[in-house]
């Protein structure tokens, strides 16, 4: 399956599709609550959050499947550190981060990993969507209040769903890890 995902994102990719260069509105609102340190950028595609973060002062790793989207990437900041592999095989180093964003990608199993990953008092940011009319694959997307089940054990700062379109809901999640 990953050879066909790294497929379907490059060629995203290379149509210019999916390149946003304006970070997450989420990100820019609660970053600053976390401790400057060690950032990672989880399914970045072209790196608009992984260099909002990097020009804040963090030191950012940047992961996607696209090594298209990579290149991009690095064009735009080489300093960031960029990984390209597939999350559903890819190992998150435990305790390194304080901060991890992930933004509209949805992987239930990689959540133990990204608890794990983030240091005590670490944030995570997230922002994905939610089954909907146009989005009925429940795989790739949330069920109402998950998001927020899926963080209990953290401290909530943050959580909302709402509507971003006729069609389409998002929800968003800032938290804290205490223990």
């Amino acid at each position: 399956m990953a050879s066909t995902d790294k497929e379907k994102w490059n060629k995203k990719y290379n149509k210019k599709q999916y390149i946003e260069e304006n970070p997450s509105e989420i990100l820019e609102k609660f970053y600053s609550i976390a401790k400057v340190g060690n950032a990672l950028d989880i399914a970045c595609g072209t790196g608009r959050n992984a260099i909002f973060l990097a020009n804040k002062g963090f030191s950012v790793d940047a992961i996607d499947i696209s090594d298209v989207a990579i290149k991009i990437l690095k064009g735009k900041n080489p300093h960031i550190n960029t990984i390209i592999a597939d999350l559903d095989e890819y190992n998150l180093e435990e305790n390194k981060y304080e901060l991890i964003v992930n933004v509209n990608f949805l992987n239930r199993n990689l959540i133990p990993s990204i608890k794990e990953a983030l240091k005590t008092g670490g944030i995570v940011i997230f922002e994905t969507f939610i089954l909907s009319q146009k989005r009925k694959n429940k795989f790739y997307y949330l069920r109402p209040n998950e998001l927020l089940r899926l963080f209990l054990d953290f401290h909530i700062i943050f959580y909302e769903e709402k509507d971003v379109s006729k069609e389409e809901r998002k929800a968003y999640l800032v938290a804290k890890k205490v223990c």
